[in-house]
């Protein structure tokens, strides 16, 4: 089989664990797969980056020395601990100790004339992945196999120069991968790419938004032309709810990419959307595989939706910490264009928008907001709004949190809506908000926070979702 591993930064927090990746890609490899591998940065290590380029965005050359310093301690130790031939572990600390003065002068840089522009914290932002590809590149060297670090510019990936969302230039990209790496995984050679940071066609770094390595690993997939593409978690996969909440949570043998990138949108933070939306157009299946138990067979995410008989929903997700925003006014009536300024309002702020319903009187739009958000977007939609003749108010309610239902077998299902609500009821869990896509994949509803628990096991239970 040809294969795309890829493994997240909790897979790869520390030495133990970059020799863990390690172990699991040798043990597939060794059976004669072909295997291209996709890391993120070491877990927190983005976190610090970003605050390395705002400090350094204020002048604080003290602050970023020290960053770049213990980011080279760190990495340097992971090496120490993951990498036990003294050639090969010189030459990793050589590449680490390069990119790590790069790193260092790239911030000082920054703090000597104290501004950071989008592109300069681009290239920050990027330094973990590129830190992560050689470390664990060394990591296979040292276990015996042959390979080699990319930047995921290097392996040829080429998106536009939209700052901090880059993307992918599908036709050019796949091409240039294909080049890049069909070679390498002929001759047995294992390519490391960094997730994330990709390049523009005039070479100048670019990186793909957050969750980005999951989006890179779609991109290799599908221009390599892999069987598969499997990203390696700490779970043993897609859960029908979350195990801390509901103890017989079961795990999800298989699952559409319609229904996996309803659940990666209302909580289920095991694969980004957009990773999911590349795999399921180039049709590239998705596996969910556990670094704790790689033998277990995981979740297979492919692009058939299957129902069983009697099995109308899926899982249950939920978002915790969430914000109701709702702009109200009875001249709304009738004004088609004012959805739009809302949307638009909100995506001038770069505030997320999780769900969205309008009252068939027109009379008010109701929008959630992550929590973190919330006040900012009422704040500008009261600023922008409220002297219009339009709105009336601009109102918000904390303390909230989103429950989804989603399943395939759900389309064309009467009463399932009525059965949730009924659940609801029963557990007097009051609704604050309800939507439901044209697609008929999910119900979405929002309650009260310390709700949350009690109405994802009450579904889970009505549904018969246990194991």
């Amino acid at each position: 089989m040809r294969l795309v591993m890829k493994f997240g930064g909790v897979s790869v927090a520390d030495g133990a664990k970059f020799r863990k990746v390690g172990t699991i890609v040798h043990k597939f490899a060794g059976k004669g797969d072909q295997v291209a591998v996709v890391t993120s940065a070491m877990h927190s290590v983005t976190n610090t980056l970003v605050d390395a380029a705002n400090q350094a965005s204020r002048k604080k050359k003290d602050h970023v020395r020290k960053a770049a310093e213990d980011l080279a301690e760190r990495h340097r130790k992971a090496a120490e601990e993951a990498i036990r031939d003294k050639a090969v572990l010189a030459k990793t600390l050589e590449s680490l100790n390069a990119t790590c003065e790069d790193l260092k002068n790239v911030l000082l840089g920054i703090a000597h004339i104290g501004e950071l522009t989008p592109r300069s914290k681009d290239y920050v932002i990027g330094f973990g992945e590129r830190l992560s590809a050689p470390l664990l590149a060394g990591v296979l060297q040292d276990l015996g196999m042959k390979s080699a670090a990319f930047t995921g510019g290097e392996a040829g990936i080429v998106t536009d120069d939209n700052v901090g969302a880059a993307q992918p230039l599908m036709n050019v990209t796949m091409l240039q991968v294909r080049q890049s790496l069909d070679p390498l995984l002929d001759e047995a050679v294992i390519p490391v790419i960094s997730g994330f940071i990709a390049q523009t066609q005039e070479g100048i770094q670019t990186t793909i938004g957050r969750g980005g390595s999951d989006f890179t690993a779609s991109v290799i997939g599908a221009s390599v032309r892999s069987d598969e593409v499997w990203v390696w978690k700490d779970v043993d996969g897609l859960m029908t709810a979350n195990p801390k909440m509901v103890k017989d949570a079961k795990m999800i043998d298989s699952i559409s990419f319609a229904e996996a990138m309803e659940l990666a949108h209302f909580g289920a933070e095991v694969v980004h959307p957009k990773a999911l939306e590349c795999a399921a157009k180039y049709k590239l299946p998705f596996r969910i595989k556990s670094v704790t138990a790689p033998e277990r067979p995981g979740t297979s995410i492919v692009s058939e939706v299957k129902v069983r008989d009697g099995s109308v929903v899926k899982a249950i997700t939920n978002i915790n910490d969430v914000d109701l925003i709702t702009v109200s006014g009875a001249s709304m009536v009738g004004t088609p264009r004012l959805p739009a300024k809302v949307l638009q309002i909100l995506t001038d702020e770069e505030i997320d928008v999780l769900l969205i319903s309008q009252s068939s009187s027109e009379e008010s739009i109701t929008l959630a907001i992550p929590k973190e958000g919330g006040s900012k977007a009422q704040n500008a939609l009261e600023l922008s709004l409220l002297g219009s003749k339009q709105v009336r108010e601009v109102s918000m309610e904390g303390g909230l949190s989103i429950v989804a239902v989603v399943g395939a077998g759900m389309r064309g299902t009467p009463g399932v809506a009525a059965r949730v609500f009924t659940t609801m009821a029963k557990e007097d869990i009051n609704i604050r908000a309800i939507a439901q896509g044209s697609s008929e994949l999910n119900i979405s509803f929002m309650i009260r926070k310390k709700d949350t628990e009690k109405a994802v096991r009450a579904l889970h239970d009505d549904f018969k979702l246990g194991g």
